[in-house]
């Protein structure tokens, strides 16, 4: 099945389920939209999504962040905002921040809040991820469940998880 159609229909689940009942960017003025520097990374072969759509508010660059899967090396892209996006174009990332999936030691599927997410975000610094809004959480739930059963995406979340725990050692989540 073509990568793009998936996550395009994958992002419908988060049109209009967000965190919390409220517009959070009003507590941080977006913060998480602001940043010369900084990105979402996207999930295998997302990038297809923005090949397809070609929005000229994004720009993916390449990273140094690497998962291997089938004998190949993957390299994964980081999408930065260049001006003001489409809310419904953002990257899985964005429509999912502040939390992300993440694949504990015993290989079980988790949502958890993102660490780097606490360095910016109000709702990562003070909630649980019993305070977000239980249908987002579902919504994240389903999303990534799904996703996990393809195995270049599995094989990404093993990587994109060990990477995830450096953030958690330093925030001692």
């Amino acid at each position: 099945m073509n990568a793009a159609y998936v996550y395009l229909q994958l992002y419908r689940l988060f049109d209009k389920s967000t965190p919390i009942a409220a517009d959070c960017g009003q507590l941080c003025e977006k913060a998480c939209c602001k940043g010369d520097d900084c990105g979402m990374f996207l999930f295998p072969a997302e990038e297809q999504v923005y090949k397809l759509l070609n929005p000229d508010w994004i720009k993916i660059e390449k990273t140094d962040f690497s998962y291997s899967y089938g004998g190949k090396t993957f390299y994964t892209p980081l999408a930065l905002c260049t001006s003001e996006c489409d809310r419904y174009q953002r990257p899985l990332a964005c429509r999912i921040f502040p939390l992300t999936p993440y694949v504990n030691s015993d290989g079980t599927l988790e949502i958890i809040v993102d660490p780097r997410a606490k360095s910016i975000c109000p709702l990562a610094k003070s909630l649980y991820l019993e305070n977000f809004d239980k249908k987002f959480v579902k919504n994240i739930e389903k999303t990534f469940r799904l996703l996990m059963k393809n195995k270049r995406f599995a094989a990404f979340m093993t990587e994109y998880s060990a990477y995830l725990n450096d953030f958690r050692r330093f925030f001692n989540d």
